[in-house]
């Protein structure tokens, strides 16, 4: 009786996959090998009798790079990208509205300057008569006080008229326009500016209180820790300078491909602004780290003071600080309070001011001097973050590159909202 053929008790050889080719389009990700466990059943396997076994491995496809995950089955992510997506595309939405009304703030002037003639002035390049413009005001209006002359909400250009702020009898605050070149007032104006609302809307979100303050440059912090994270999670990413985003791939990837490329040559900015946004919460929250003011010997508020007076305070500033270009004059707002004469001399990247000579307005003596050039390193950087920030230190040149990396930013958080949307709907899809 012949005996039924010995099935084969040697174990299935296992055979390493090449790897597969995928179509350049696609660029799908190829293994160089890889090993595969036999399963414990033996029905994947195809016998034949009265010989050796001929193992057949079974086709293994590759999951697709942007192929959701299987149902039920969790995602391992690095910590960076997790960070990532915590402090950056979960806060886009109100980074982007911050970042959106900062940048309209930059050129804020330069937008009323469009609409606005009465703020359109010419410049001849002579020195201006803060004392000649102090007495068109007075001529105009010869019961109000003066509070302060000086150039159009720190607009240093040629092209800006001078403006006078004063209060009139009744109360009323009103801006006086002055020309400075053909000395003649352009208009007037009053309640809230373009700019004031910008800048009020960027900083405070047009609330009364302080935290809103803190709320906004907490996100310095916010653009830190996304720029760090971001280039953890972005591996050797100096290489994706020139990468043109894939436009025809699905949204979620060309989103991604954006926002990377975006980010790369934004680096700079988001660093610069990122850094001023935590300086200004940590200066608000500390001790005020500014030479306080000196004290007068008044213990009142004078009147508007005669042209011949302010001569007088603008020729000691000048014997103190040659050639400086006079920004501002401005009267006590209270008690002890000094005449300030502030001005431009010798210093780059500060606030227009800095440079600033206190007048007691009793006597007219120089009662104190602030030297931008003498000024010790911290307290220097107190008065460079605000033209950092706001880019207002070259004139509009710097401020128009200013906003166009602020548009680039704010472009930023949008392809953050759509990468975070698209994601979240992918993982609704696949709990399904």
């Amino acid at each position: 009786m012949a005996s039924a053929p010995r099935r084969s008790t040697s174990r299935p050889t296992i055979c390493s996959t090449k790897p597969i080719s995928a179509p350049t389009t696609r660029r799908r990700e190829a293994a160089a090998s890889l090993i595969i466990e036999a399963p414990a059943a033996a029905s994947r396997w195809a016998w034949r009798r009265g010989s050796d076994a001929v193992s057949r491995p079974a086709t293994i496809p590759l999951p697709r790079r942007d192929a959701p995950a299987e149902p039920g089955r969790a995602v391992r992510r690095p910590l960076a990208f997790l960070l990532h997506s915590l402090f950056g595309l979960k806060l886009s939405l109100f980074l982007g509205f911050v970042c959106l009304t900062g940048t309209i703030a930059t050129i804020s002037h330069e937008l009323e300057w469009l609409v606005q003639p009465e703020l359109r002035g010419t410049s001849n390049g002579r020195t201006d008569d803060y004392a000649a413009m102090w007495a068109l005001v007075r001529d105009r209006h010869p019961d109000a006080y003066i509070q302060s002359l000086g150039t159009y909400d720190r607009a240093e250009t040629g092209y800006f008229v001078r403006q006078a702020d004063i209060v009139l009898p009744d109360g009323t605050a009103r801006r006086v326009y002055i020309d400075p070149s053909r000395m003649i007032v352009t208009g007037e104006g009053s309640g809230p500016t373009f700019h004031f609302v910008m800048r009020a809307l960027h900083y405070y979100l047009l609330l009364p209180t302080d935290w809103p303050f803190y709320v906004v440059t907490s996100l310095g912090f916010v653009l830190i820790l996304s720029l760090v994270t971001g280039l953890l999670t972005y591996k050797k990413f100096w290489r994706g300078f020139f990468r043109t985003p894939r436009w025809r791939r699905s949204t979620r990837t060309w989103a991604g491909d954006l926002h990377r490329l975006v980010g790369l040559w934004s680096l700079w900015f988001v660093t610069l602004i990122g850094l001023t946004s935590v300086w200004y919460f940590v200066e608000r929250a500390a001790p005020s780290l500014e030479t306080p003011l000196p004290e007068a010997r008044t213990r009142y508020i004078l009147p508007t003071p005669e042209p011949a007076r302010v001569a007088g305070w603008i020729a000691a500033t000048r014997a103190r600080f040659p050639e400086i270009a006079i920004t501002g004059i401005q009267m006590p707002y209270a008690e002890s309070d000094p005449v300030i004469v502030q001005g431009q001399w010798r210093a780059w990247l500060v606030r227009e001011r800095t440079n600033a000579v206190f007048v007691d307005p009793v006597t007219d003596r120089v009662i104190g001097v602030r030297d931008a050039g003498r000024l010790s390193p911290l307290e220097r950087w107190v008065h460079m973050a605000d033209p950092l920030h706001f880019g207002n230190f070259g004139g509009v040149a710097t401020k128009l590159i200013w906003v166009l990396f602020g548009l680039l930013l704010t472009g930023l958080s949008a392809t953050g909202v759509i990468i975070f949307a698209k994601r979240t709907a992918r993982a609704a899809q696949a709990v399904r």
